[in-house]
């Protein structure tokens, strides 16, 4: 995994998207680095951090990156370590601030 990680942080390094990010904007946690160049080979930070998705959307999107998008499969113990931290990080929000960003729930 290690040297497909270092191939997809070398793809990230392209035109612009490097030079503005770096693993330090995602929550410190296992595993913060390794998904940051996963997912940063192909879109920035942002993608993820608007999204806010249950741990079966974020599982979904995955499969949808893969099937649409041609993204390297993610299966077994790396696909739930990055599914986990995408939930446990960017799920959905709760309580009063949720209702603050959206309207349609006030």
């Amino acid at each position: 995994m290690r040297r497909v990680l270092l191939a997809l942080a070398l793809l990230a390094t392209g035109p612009g998207l490097a030079a503005a990010e770096d693993p330090s904007v995602l929550p410190d946690a296992p595993n913060r680095d390794e998904i940051f160049y996963l997912c940063t080979a192909c879109h920035g930070t942002a993608v993820i951090t608007r999204s806010r998705l249950t741990r079966q959307q974020w599982d979904d999107l995955m499969t949808w990156m893969t099937e649409v998008h041609g993204m390297a499969p993610l299966e077994g113990r790396e696909r739930q370590e990055v599914v986990d931290y995408l939930a446990r990080h960017f799920g959905p929000a709760q309580g009063p601030a949720a209702r603050a960003r959206n309207p349609f729930l006030n």
